[in-house]
């Protein structure tokens, strides 16, 4: 998505040069947050989920299946994995993020599964059905959202966690207890602040093994721990790869030294940006409207370069400043937040009742920096013009 945004942004501020568009997947650019939640549910194909693309007006070049291998700022080229070069006088990394895995001592793959893509949702999907014992690793988004999901289709889900409370870093305690107890009521079973220590079974997973010394039943093991960014084919070029790609407040990249390169930038998940509200390290922002942003402030910075004075309001010294948007569907409620929670020093129950509808607010040194909460909708849309930017 990042990618395609940015390519649309570009045509829409005029860009004039060639755009290229590589990819290591073998399907055009798609929407991903449906994969945990209606195409899991309902066995949806790629159409449901394509983003629509006007060829005439994007007029871009894709090449799919064939991801880069290996940066040259030297050069100004990239390898990809097929072997061929191509040139570029502009680079945007949008690559993102793939799932971690784990390895255990019995390190079976059958039965095992994560989800970052189409293709990861449509073998989970081939893989349940009803009365399966189903096994998550993780209780983030995605570990909850794949968790309701496949309730809905009959499974017995079993979530197994670090954490003592499902997104109790992110959103606070006293809400993470909340959506605990909401899946709880729905046959969701936790084995919180425990492990998965090994897999049980020859060919393919049986049970797991917990650090407490529980064995759980097991036909389906999915991964949901986390993500790491895709990053190794910027090795080799100075640039600062501690976590994601460094950028400055321009979405540039940032070498090892502190300087910027004019010329590679970063989109989405992968960019690692600096905090311009409050004197704390740069992160990357894992929200499904980061790409959007990012990709239309990056567009504007290289047709700024390009013909410049040629966007009329647009200064590259205000820094990008997004205000980051999630939404998570699980069983019939849905939560959404504005903001960044996990900045918070002090959480207040602003209004309505946890087993209801309710709304938190997030505050830092005073300052209201993310509101999250549990329908009511239109107040917390109203509320994010509150929050500090």
């Amino acid at each position: 998505m990042g990618g395609l945004r940015t390519a649309e942004s570009l045509r829409r501020y005029k860009y004039p040069g060639h755009i290229h568009i590589l990819g290591d997947e073998w399907h055009m650019p798609y929407n991903r947050p449906p994969l945990s939640k209606s195409l899991l549910a309902q066995d949806q194909e790629f159409a449901q989920v394509s983003f629509p693309i006007k060829s005439a007006d994007l007029n871009t070049e894709f090449t799919l299946g064939d991801g880069v291998r290996q940066l040259s700022m030297e050069q100004q080229s990239v390898t990809l994995q097929s072997g061929k070069k191509i040139q570029f006088d502009f680079l945007v990394a949008a690559t993102g993020l793939r799932s971690k895995k784990l390895v255990f001592p019995n390190n079976l793959q059958g039965g095992r599964f994560a989800l970052r893509t189409f293709d990861d949702a449509k073998a989970i999907r081939q893989a349940v059905g009803s009365g399966k014992e189903v096994v998550i690793l993780g209780s983030g988004f995605i570990g909850l959202e794949v968790a309701a999901t496949l309730k809905g289709l009959g499974c017995r889900v079993k979530i197994v966690a670090m954490e003592d409370i499902p997104l109790g870093l992110i959103l606070g305690e006293p809400f993470g207890e909340e959506i605990r107890r909401r899946h709880e009521t729905k046959g969701i079973e936790f084995y919180l602040n425990n492990r998965v220590t090994d897999l049980v079974g020859n060919t393919a997973i049986t049970h797991v093994k917990l650090v407490d010394g529980q064995s759980l039943t097991c036909d389906i093991f999915i991964e949901a721990i986390g993500s790491a960014a895709n990053v190794e084919w910027l090795e080799g070029n100075e640039l600062d790869l501690t976590d994601g790609l460094l950028t400055d407040s321009s979405l540039r990249a940032v070498k090892s030294n502190g300087t910027s390169v004019s010329n590679l930038f970063g989109v989405g998940d992968i960019a690692r940006f600096p905090n311009i509200r409050f004197e704390l390290p740069p992160r990357r922002i894992e929200h499904w409207n980061i790409p959007l942003e990012s990709s239309r402030r990056t567009a504007r910075e290289i047709v700024r370069q390009v013909v410049p004075g040629s966007i009329e309001g647009f200064e590259s010294e205000d820094g990008f400043n997004p205000l980051p948007t999630f939404w998570s569907d699980q069983f019939e409620f849905s939560i959404l937040s504005y903001g960044e929670p996990r900045l918070a020093d002090e959480i207040r129950l602003l209004e309505g009742n946890l087993g209801e509808e309710f709304i938190f607010a997030y505050l830092r040194e005073g300052s209201l920096v993310g509101v999250a909460g549990i329908g009511m909708k239109s107040k917390i849309n109203e509320m994010r013009k509150d929050i500090i930017k």
